[in-house]
């Protein structure tokens, strides 16, 4: 049986506690509900392109003939390039590259088809909190609140280690408010512990890894970075100035053959083609190895584009090799196997950790019930409205604008995303100028539900493979529209329900309506009492 900690030491390690929620709380949010429906990026991908929808034509024409198409259409050859290859078969092949600063970024088909629709890549973005305009600023932001949920784990299992088998069950709805929110935030938060760690591990991890590798580059291995990367990760592929003379180079297709010689499992899904047309030139292909799990986009080789040498080798058993452990954390980051029904799994679970974060805030505020007229008391409790179900209305937003405005439109991925931030900043607005804040959830929510109903009958305007389209179906594409009506249907039934449960005046939740302060007729004896059984539920 765990010991008791000492008063002082469970003070400490609450406010420790909650401190690291409260502050990153609100953006890890944003972060684990984003992040969850990214889990299936790939699905979005096909289901908002319906260029990605056609039988791909690489394969019958070659690498080599579809890069030709696109540098002819594109009029220039740059210094580097990345070639995106179709998978299984589907889908048009995507050049990107760099002009004058900007990223170009078109579909092979028929010459060039500019990128048009952005909606999974925005999404995936903000899970880690990145964007264009802001720089890496804020994705090292997404690190340390990585690093600050790691905090709130580890104090959180410290004050509740004594009775966590009992609060991985214990759930008493028929009892105030106060410990309907206590125990919601301890019984998910005892069964998403796991999924919890893996996450707030790994993106640390993923975001400052390579910052570490940079620091120690200079001090340790004299500024070379080839040496950096062959220390960490056993194999460098650091990048090499443009020299040599012109030389024509093997064609795609036989950097591919030499490259599957070289590793029979390699399924390519990025090459990255530098000094084209150059004796310097090479060719990095990013993909994954047939049948093995976690390798996904993690397996890279670089070759010699003259001679199809192959320069490195970043596979699960070539020699020098990193680390399996970077790949396993890789894999289970991206959720990288277990194929669907894993993917649902890690997405409830994802929700499940929302409603963590949120319930420790509302916790917060009831401990604090005595100074709850303070602004920021105020403010925090209309906050977590407004982000909570304002996240979830935007997002019902951004798919809708995606299937509303023209998909030739050249200015509609700039349009969605302020489409997306507009909506968010207004329920924020919302929440924070309403005056009847007992009804925010379900009105918020039932917008959202509302907003996300019509989207699978507009999206058969650019698409004829879901559910509503005349043509052939497509498994991805039919599962996202499904997934859509079945999430506006739980969000109207949710907004139903919440309505029902604050109609009552004895349910008007904490967060979003505060009650008097306590008189002095209660004295200090009566507060005590109720911030213990906001603790200990």
């Amino acid at each position: 049986m765990a010991k008791k900690l000492s008063r002082h030491a469970f003070t400490t390690f609450w406010n420790v506690h909650a401190w690291a929620g409260v502050i990153g709380g609100l953006l890890l949010y944003v972060m684990f509900l984003s992040g969850g429906i990214t889990l299936f990026r790939r699905q979005l991908a096909v289901w908002e392109e319906p260029l990605t929808q056609q039988r791909s034509s690489v394969e019958q024409v070659g690498l080599q003939a579809t890069l030709d198409e696109g540098l002819a259409a594109a009029g220039t050859t740059p210094e580097q390039l990345w070639f995106d290859v179709p998978e299984g078969g589907l889908g048009a092949a995507r050049l990107l590259y760099f002009s004058q600063g900007e990223a170009v970024t078109s579909w092979v088909h028929e010459g060039l088809v500019p990128e048009r629709e952005r909606l999974s890549d925005f999404l995936y973005d903000l899970h880690y909190l990145w964007h264009r305009a802001t720089g890496v600023w804020l994705f090292y932001v997404a690190g340390l609140l990585c690093i600050a949920l790691l905090l709130a784990l580890a104090t959180g299992v410290l004050i509740h280690l004594k009775d966590i088998v009992r609060q991985f069950h214990q759930f008493r709805p028929d009892k105030t408010r106060r410990v309907l929110w206590s125990d919601m935030h301890k019984v998910l938060g005892v069964i998403g512990l796991p999924f919890q760690l893996l996450y707030a591990y790994s993106g640390a991890f993923l975001v400052f890894l390579g910052v570490l590798v940079g620091v120690f580059t200079g001090p340790v291995f004299g500024g070379d970075a080839a040496r950096a990367d062959l220390a960490a990760w056993g194999a460098s592929f650091a990048d090499e100035p443009a020299q040599g003379a012109p030389a024509r180079g093997l064609t795609l297709d036989e950097l591919m053959a030499r490259a599957r010689a070289a590793e029979p499992r390699l399924v390519p899904e990025r090459l990255r083609i530098r000094h084209l047309g150059l004796d310097s030139g090479t060719v990095d292909i990013r993909g994954s190895l047939e049948g093995v799990p976690f390798t996904r986009g993690s397996v890279r080789m670089r070759l010699r584009a003259i001679d199809g040498a192959v320069l490195s080798l970043d596979a699960p058993g070539a020699e020098g090799a990193r680390s399996d452990v970077f790949r396993w954390i890789y894999g289970l980051h991206y959720a990288d196997f277990g194929g669907t029904t894993l993917r649902i799994l890690f997405f409830v679970l994802a929700l499940a950790t929302c409603a963590t974060i949120l319930t420790g805030n509302w916790i917060w505020l009831a401990r604090r019930e005595a100074r709850q007229e303070r602004l920021g008391n105020r403010l925090l409790a209309r906050l977590t409205v407004g982000f909570g179900a304002g996240t979830v209305v935007a997002i019902a937003a951004l798919f809708l604008a995606s299937r509303a405005f023209p998909l030739d439109w050249s200015g509609r991925a700039a349009a969605e995303e302020m489409t997306f931030l507009g909506v968010l900043g207004f329920c924020i607005a919302w929440a924070l100028a309403a005056r009847d804040g007992g009804r925010l959830w379900s009105r918020q929510l039932g917008l959202a539900g509302l907003l996300l109903l019509p989207v699978p009958v507009l999206a058969a305007r650019w698409s004829g493979a879901g559910l509503f389209g005349p043509g052939p179906k497509l498994g991805a594409v039919v599962a996202v529209d499904v997934a859509l009506l079945l999430t506006a249907a739980a969000l109207c039934a949710s907004a139903w329900a919440l309505r029902r449960a604050t109609s009552r005046p004895e349910a008007r939740l904490l967060v979003t309506r505060h009650a008097p302060q306590p008189s002095l007729a209660h004295g200090r004896a009566g507060l005590v009492a109720r911030r213990q059984t906001a603790t200990h539920g």
